[in-house]
């Protein structure tokens, strides 16, 4: 029973979510609709950018991952190529970052 009631208070959060950033979103011009990844093909960092990516689908966003080298992350981010990196290891990337 206990698990019955976690689900549904889940799903009612999940569902408030939505109704909420769903009215944010409409004020959203076409440039904030694209959203995008880079996914460096590490198992714990697809599975995040995926998990992601479906939640801003269900939003009415449109997530477009794409698959490049740590290094090759880094400056597409620096530039506004890529808007999100959901695999940030520090101090371990510090020399990624570094001028």
């Amino acid at each position: 029973m206990k698990l019955a009631n976690s689900l549904a208070a889940i799903g009612l959060a999940a569902g408030m979510a939505t109704f909420i950033a769903g009215s944010a979103f409409a004020t959203d011009g076409a440039a904030c609709k694209t959203v995008r990844f880079s996914d460096v093909g590490w198992t714990d960092i697809t599975a995040t950018t995926a998990t992601t990516s479906v939640v801003l689908s269900a939003l009415g966003y449109e997530p477009d991952v794409k698959v490049l080298s740590v290094p090759g992350t880094y400056t597409p981010l620096k530039n506004g190529d890529i808007d999100i990196f959901l695999g940030n290891w520090m101090p371990t990337m510090e020399a990624d970052i570094a001028p």
